[in-house]
């Protein structure tokens, strides 16, 4: 079974909006509920679904802060296919897509071991703590990726 990735657009909320909830537990991840907040990260964003076998499995995305730096501002898997090395192969894939840039950096929730796992193999590192990052209540620890 191959991952393939397809670009989602503002049409495709009602998608994005369904994976992030199958995938949000109100702490760890909050997914965007409401039309307006998936399709503004839509629009800012570049969100692929993550397909299996045609099939969306997790979305990831990126928003280009500027030539130099990238965001990954989500990274999904659904639990049902969590654990089997698709979040890798998507942050590869991503990493594909953003080739010239030098840095490259995110937040995820410091006990969210499986993303943290995850960033650390593929050569992120700790570049901070920021308390109530989303206004959540909840802490979030800043990760970074400096290409050389």
């Amino acid at each position: 079974m191959r991952l393939t990735y397809k670009r989602l657009t503002e049409d495709d909320w009602k998608l994005a909006s369904s994976i992030e909830q199958e995938v949000s537990d109100g702490k760890l991840f909050k997914a965007y509920t409401e039309e307006s907040e998936a399709r503004e990260y839509l629009r800012k964003s570049t969100v692929y679904a993550v397909q299996l076998d045609e099939k969306p499995i997790g979305t990831i995305s990126y928003e280009l802060k500027d030539k130099d730096h990238a965001y990954i501002d989500s990274m999904t898997i659904i639990p049902d296919y969590q654990g089997k090395g698709y979040a890798s192969q998507a942050l590869d894939f991503i990493f594909n897509q953003i080739k010239d840039i030098k840095t490259v950096d995110l937040v995820t929730h410091p006990h969210n071991v499986k993303a943290l796992q995850i960033y650390f193999k593929h050569g992120f590192i700790i570049d901070g703590w920021i308390d109530n990052y989303f206004g959540d209540g909840e802490p979030r620890v800043k990760l970074v990726y400096l290409k050389s």
